[in-house]
């Protein structure tokens, strides 16, 4: 025991050696592992991710429904019936959204796929004029080498191409369906024992940990939970504030789709940075099916709102409680999204918020403490000199 205690450093240094030699010999085999635990655990973060979306609904419920009952049954239906609740109301904005949205991109789509025949046949001619028209690219062969098998070949490769991009789409879709199921069921679970947990996490903390350790633990755990509630209620306000400006914008200007398309945004806009181009695109596909110069206004109104939103409203509301500055925005989500895709997105922001923060007081302290140390040695100096 003593030896171990001796040259616990020693011992912990090799086996650190050890274990990246590992890693980089055998980098494939460890790469495939770290895979397949990130897919397994995926449906518990979702779960996460709902737990706290959910939580913080269900708050607010809690202060509605029986708020000073202590016992009996509307003490203990509560927490049963508040959660019933806020799925209720996620889901029901969800589908209200979709029933608005959906049937106008899919009539929309349809539009658009029927015009293509048309649009390639006039592409073509207008390719074939240009190209008859200018001297150079007519005697340099260029229309035989488009008319040619091979580019007949390379098209037919593209379709191939496109199915089985729509296979692995469907599947991922599947996927992401299954993981979304099993992580509210595990939502579900966490928020109606989430004072068992607290308490269950409370007696390992104390029986394992040291008290310096704990007492770091909870100031970890309240910053998180600090931030996570902001971001997400401070993400739901200025989407909504978005999506609101930018569908009364275009119903001002009499564009088609002004409501559907300000609800597509504001839904989308949920998803940090991304969101909004994601929903700009939706609503393109829709009024390029009607008019060219209303898909034009789209594009204005939008860029406008953008401006306003992401200058005056966004910093006010996510911005003061979050405090990430924008390029570790940006990195977080490309982190969190390459590894567990739109919860990623979601989870990636806060998180990284919370790690900001928390690096940041302890940066502040440590420069307070090198600045105090720094003004004593200075005055111990000068009474020396004294």
């Amino acid at each position: 025991m003593g030896f171990f205690k001796k040259y616990k450093s020693s011992i912990s240094l090799i086996i650190l050696g050890g274990l990246v030699f590992l890693f980089t010999i055998k980098f494939d085999s460890v790469l495939t592992s770290f895979k397949i635990g990130l897919d397994a655990v995926m449906p518990l973060v979702w779960g996460v991710l709902i737990a706290f979306v959910l939580n913080i609904i269900v708050k607010r419920f809690e202060k509605i429904y029986f708020p000073s009952a202590e016992s009996g049954w509307k003490h203990s239906t509560r927490r049963p019936v508040c959660v019933v609740l806020a799925i209720f109301t996620i889901l029901l904005a969800i589908f209200l959204v979709g029933y608005m949205a959906i049937p106008q991109l899919v009539h929309s789509l349809g539009i658009i796929v029927q015009a293509l025949p048309a649009l390639y046949q006039q592409s073509s001619e207008w390719v074939s004029r240009f190209i008859e028209n200018t001297p150079y690219l007519s005697s340099s062969g260029v229309m035989d080498s488009i008319q040619s098998d091979k580019t007949v070949e390379q098209l037919r490769q593209i379709g191939a191409d496109s199915g089985r991009y729509i296979v692995k789409t469907m599947s991922d879709t599947v996927e992401m369906v299954f993981n979304f199921v099993i992580g509210l069921i595990f939502a579900i679970y966490v928020l109606l024992d989430k004072e068992v947990l607290r308490r269950q996490m409370g007696r390992l903390a104390r029986a394992y940990g040291k008290d310096h350790h704990i007492k770091n633990m909870v100031h970890v755990w309240r910053t998180a939970s600090q931030v996570f509630s902001s971001f997400f209620i401070g993400q739901f306000l200025d989407a909504l504030i978005l999506g609101v400006m930018v569908g009364a914008g275009l119903a001002v200007l009499s564009v088609p789709y002004a409501m559907t398309i300000g609800c597509v945004i504001g839904l989308t806009a949920l998803v940090p940075l991304l969101g909004a181009y994601i929903g700009g695109f939706m609503g393109l596909v829709m009024l390029l099916s009607v008019s060219t110069m209303d898909a034009l206004i789209f594009i204005i109104v939008l860029v406008v709102m953008q401006q306003i939103e992401g200058n005056v409203i966004y910093p006010r509301i996510v911005g003061s409680s979050v405090g990430l500055p924008g390029i570790w925005v940006f990195a977080a989500i490309t982190i969190g999204g390459t590894l567990y895709g739109v919860p990623g997105i979601l989870l990636s922001v806060p998180l990284a918020a919370t790690v900001y923060k928390l690096v940041k007081e302890d940066v502040d302290q440590r420069l307070a403490h090198k600045a105090f140390s720094y003004k004593a040695t200075v005055k111990k100096v000068e009474d020396e000199d004294k």
